[in-house]
C-alpha cells in the first residue's frame, strides 16, 4: 500500500514539475520578447510617427506625419528596415506623392511618382537603390500656341 503511495505521489509531482517547466517556458519566451505600439509626436502635441517595436528593433506597419498632422509616410519595416510598399504623402496637402518597394531599405523596382494634384507624372526604376530608368508621363497637356 505505502509502495502504491509513493509511486502515485511520484507520478503526480513528476507531472506537476514538467507542467511547471513548460509554463515558466512559455513566460520566458514572453518575457523576452518586447512587443509595443510606439508613438512619438512634435511639440505642438501632433503625432510625428508610430510604428510596431519587438524589442525596440521596427517591425511592422509604421506611419511618419508631417508637423501639419497630414501623413508623411507609411509602410513596412523588418528588422529596422524597410521592406514592401511605402507611400510618401504631399506635405501641403496630404495626396500621394510617390508610392514603390523597398527590399532591405534599398529602392527597388518601380516607383510612381505624383505631382501636387495626385497625377502619376513619373515612373522610376531602381534596382539596389540606384536609379536605372525614368520615364516622364505627359497626360492630356494643351499647348498655349501663341507662344
Amino acid at each position: 500500500m505505502k509502495h502504491k503511495v509513493f509511486l502515485i505521489l511520484t507520478f503526480a509531482l513528476s507531472l506537476t514539475s514538467c507542467s511547471e517547466k513548460r509554463n515558466k517556458k512559455e513566460v520566458k519566451q514572453v518575457q523576452n520578447e518586447i512587443r509595443e505600439i510606439k508613438k512619438d509626436f512634435w511639440d505642438n502635441g501632433k503625432l510625428a510617427s508610430e510604428g510596431i517595436y519587438i524589442n525596440n528593433i521596427a517591425n511592422g506597419n509604421m506611419k511618419w506625419y508631417h508637423e501639419n498632422g497630414y501623413l508623411a509616410g507609411e509602410g513596412e519595416m523588418v528588422n529596422d528596415k524597410r521592406n514592401g510598399l511605402w507611400k510618401v504623402y504631399n506635405k501641403e496637402n496630404g495626396k500621394l506623392s510617390a508610392k514603390g518597394n523597398f527590399t532591405d531599405d534599398n529602392k527597388n523596382g518601380d516607383w510612381k511618382l505624383y505631382n501636387d494634384k495626385g497625377t502619376l507624372c513619373k515612373i522610376q526604376f531602381w534596382k539596389n537603390n540606384k536609379l536605372i530608368k525614368e520615364e516622364e508621363i505627359f497626360k492630356n497637356i494643351k499647348l498655349d500656341q501663341n507662344h
